[in-house]
């Protein structure tokens, strides 16, 4: 399988998780409201699972939007610039985001090892806060994947 086709399937499954989770909040979210206002007997722990399935949405769709080039890029500046100083000015931007996600992912990696070796938990589920913080570094990864990607297809354009 080649680098791109691997891209794009990864994506698309990552596009679908994060529709599931949306799906997942939003059934949620209806079903605490009815517990607590027709049955008088709301679910404790409903507002951190949703919480916790937002933020693990929030860090994969962060890589699914970029994929499909839906983020916020002023290129006024490189669209002016002669094509092969363009080509080379997002090749840096492309090597300083892919040392980013690496050195985020890291240091992410770190805090859920001390979180976890801590024993710290989430209030009403007791689920490991490092569970939560996984969302960060794997979320990192899935873009570097995607900027890996781009920065392929930039080399294929030269």
């Amino acid at each position: 399988m080649s680098w791109s086709r691997f891209s794009e399937v990864l994506m698309r499954a990552t596009e679908l998780v994060c529709a599931l989770l949306l799906i997942f909040i939003a059934v949620l979210t209806v079903a605490q409201v009815v517990m607590r206002y027709v049955f008088n007997n709301p679910f404790v722990w409903s507002e951190e699972l949703a919480i916790a399935a937002f933020v693990y949405m929030t860090f994969l769709g962060v890589s699914v939007a970029y994929a499909q080039d839906r983020y916020l890029w002023v290129d006024a500046f490189v669209a002016a610039l002669p094509r092969a100083i363009a080509t080379v000015v997002n090749g840096l931007v492309l090597t300083l985001s892919a040392g980013f996600l690496i050195l985020v992912s890291i240091l992410m990696i770190k805090v859920m090892v001390v979180t976890w070796k801590m024993g710290i938990t989430t209030a009403a589920l007791e689920i490991p806060r490092a569970f939560i913080y996984l969302s960060l570094p794997l979320g990192c990864v899935l873009f570097l994947i995607q900027v890996l990607s781009k920065f392929q297809r930039l080399r294929r354009t030269q």
